[in-house]
């Protein structure tokens, strides 16, 4: 692992800097408390994207068999190194979102008996109204 230290600036500002790159993560401690707000984290131009769409994984567009998350674990097992406790917590790994799509990867559960509904159909129906209750669908 190739470590080098900059000279300290504030993480949003960083993170601003960095607002026209590819795939920007930022984790925020945002807390400024000694141990727990002591580290942001900001990332950007990944070598490689991860993904899962309807229960199954994709690297690089490339889609994986199996399960989603073993095949995550696998990935990320190619570039393991030392932990180096002379280093933040957070020494590589996975960054990103997940969204409550992913609830089917995690446990076993029914499929819905009822499509979830459109909210754009539903925006679409909205009229304005004048008054106070002009949101009111």
């Amino acid at each position: 692992m190739h470590v080098r230290e900059l000279q300290w600036i504030d993480p949003v500002t960083a993170m601003r800097c960095l607002a026209h790159r590819p795939h920007l993560t930022f984790l925020d401690s945002a807390a400024r408390h000694e141990l727990l707000g002591r580290y942001s984290y900001l990332a950007c131009d990944p070598f490689s994207t991860y993904m899962i769409a309807d229960g199954r994984a994709s690297c690089k567009g490339e889609v994986l068999e199996g399960d989603p998350w073993g095949a995550l674990r696998n990935l990320l097992a190619k570039y393991s190194e030392e932990h180096r406790p002379d280093l933040p917590p957070f020494q590589g790994g996975a960054a990103g979102f997940l969204s409550c799509d992913l609830n089917r990867t995690l446990q076993r559960l029914p499929a819905p008996a009822i499509p979830p509904p459109s909210i754009l159909r539903k925006a679409r129906r909205c009229r304005p109204r004048a008054g106070p209750e002009w949101m009111r669908c």
